[in-house]
């Protein structure tokens, strides 16, 4: 069983993982993760030394790595469609939604320190695998640069609908990511790149 110590710490990576994705790195205080996890004021540095060192520990990439695994027998295609659809997922179903995720996507909008350790572990090896599979849909007459472009036409496609959602929601009220919503923004999404994939190819 593990030691109260132990304990103290696995609570507070987890109240961290829910206050930061909340409310990012700036926006989260050590009082209110410490009150969280039922700790000490204290127990955050004696325990990881400072806040940025937990945010660095709360981070982690199993989720991401895990869909990048995932398919491995699918098209080119497929694997594309299925990857939109659970990246969305992660980013903005509240039942399944990644903290990790979230707290990458508030990194990339408001950057701390911690970004260079995100960019490392988390988001270059999803650049290197969204290449490879733009790389697999267009084939090698495509250059580097226009394969570079089309990642970030789909990963920005992807963290507008989680950076975007208060002001879309302003715009039509009516607009929750339910389900059948998050199912179809994955649909709309994998049909828009693929038809600019495939007509790259063609062309």
């Amino acid at each position: 069983m593990p030691s109260g110590s132990e304990q103290t710490r696995t609570r507070l990576l987890e109240a961290a993982r829910e206050v930061f994705a909340a409310h990012g790195f700036q926006g989260a205080t050590v009082r209110e993760i410490c009150r969280r996890a039922e700790a000490n004021v204290a127990a955050v540095n004696y325990h990881f030394g400072s806040k940025d060192e937990l945010l660095a520990e709360a981070l982690n990439f199993n989720a991401l790595k895990a869909l990048q695994a995932a398919h491995p027998g699918a098209t080119p295609e497929v694997r594309l469609r299925l990857f939109i659809r659970d990246f969305m997922l992660l980013l903005l179903d509240e039942k399944s939604a990644s903290r990790q995720c979230r707290i990458m996507a508030r990194e990339l909008a408001d950057p701390t320190p911690v970004l260079d350790q995100i960019v490392k572990q988390g988001i270059a090896p999803l650049h290197d695998f969204l290449g490879g599979l733009v790389g697999e849909i267009v084939g090698e007459q495509v250059s580097d640069a226009v394969r570079l472009r089309c990642v970030f036409s789909i990963l920005g496609q992807c963290l507008f609908y989680y950076h975007a959602e208060p002001v879309l929601q302003r715009l039509h009220p009516e607009l929750r990511y339910d389900a059948a919503e998050i199912e179809a923004i994955a649909t709309h999404i994998a049909d828009f790149s693929l038809t600019a994939l495939l007509a790259k190819k063609s062309g």
